[in-house]
């Protein structure tokens, strides 16, 4: 499997070299739009379908040289197709990526064109692929044995990681742990755009396939990174933010009017 990755890599980047296909050459269309889900299986002794406690809409634009990436609280309010207003989480624990697409498709009104599923797993395998990142914490919280100050910048390995993207009972709740998620997001694209070839890619694809689920394949993703890559240093990042209320005895989180609002213009001037 390695070997035909370098293959295909290999004849990738000739291609590219010899005939580039830059974001700004794709005339009829140049903005692309990305659900990124993060589930709670793959580690910790999780082996079920899971939950998605981690949404982000990633949005590219080469027309406006943007990325912007929307956290999308997992406690979200919101109509299922085919189901019932529940928490938007539970969309993939009904009906997987697919369905948790169309769940954020109707509710702002939008298309988005593919969608990225990441495991517990996999996010310890990437972060270690590319070498480890730097983040500065916003709070002072304790996880699993490791320990992270306020304002000061720390190294994360793969478990590191995940212990830092999942707390969120004494460091900001749910907002808090969105926040650290927003970090990591942004760190491992500046990790990854920084990479001298294209052919780095192949280490950590290649160490993540099977904690890994999305509806691109392989030359989609290096292709991704082959034409927006140069927008990694411009990243605008958004929370949609709400109040918690109990209904029927269940903790939801009701998106305000104004925040929701603000989202579908950003989305809409992003989208085209």
């Amino acid at each position: 499997m390695r070997k035909l990755f370098t293959v295909l890599l290999f004849l990738f980047t000739v291609t590219t070299t010899l005939f580039p296909t830059t974001a700004n050459a794709q005339e009829s269309r140049n903005s692309k739009s990305i659900l990124l889900l993060g589930v709670d299986t793959g580690d910790l002794g999780r082996t079920e379908h899971g939950r998605s406690d981690v949404m982000m809409l990633l949005t590219v634009n080469s027309s406006t040289e943007l990325i912007t990436v929307t956290s999308i609280p997992r406690d979200s309010y919101v109509m299922i197709p085919g189901y019932y207003m529940d928490k938007i989480n539970h969309a993939y624990a009904f009906g997987g990526a697919e369905l948790s697409m169309q769940t954020v498709e109707n509710w702002f009104d939008i298309s988005i064109d593919n969608y990225i599923v990441v495991n517990m797993a996999g996010l310890k395998e990437i972060v270690d692929a590319v070498g480890g990142i730097d983040v500065v914490s916003p709070s002072s919280f304790t996880i699993s044995g490791y320990e992270f100050v306020e304002g000061v910048e720390t190294n994360l390995d793969g478990d590191k990681a995940l212990a830092y993207s999942r707390e969120r009972y004494t460091s900001g709740g749910d907002y808090g742990r969105q926040e650290r998620q927003r970090q990591i997001v942004q760190s491992l694209i500046s990790k990854m755009a920084s990479f001298d070839s294209i052919l780095n890619f192949q280490n950590v694809f290649a160490t993540m396939s099977s904690n890994i689920e999305t509806d691109l394949n392989f030359l989609d993703l290096v292709q991704l990174f082959a034409d927006y890559r140069q927008l990694a240093t411009n990243i605008e990042f958004y929370q949609l933010s709400g109040g918690g209320k109990m209904i029927d005895g269940v903790y939801y989180d009701l998106i305000y009017d104004d925040s929701f609002n603000e989202i579908i213009s950003n989305l809409s001037a992003q989208l085209n």
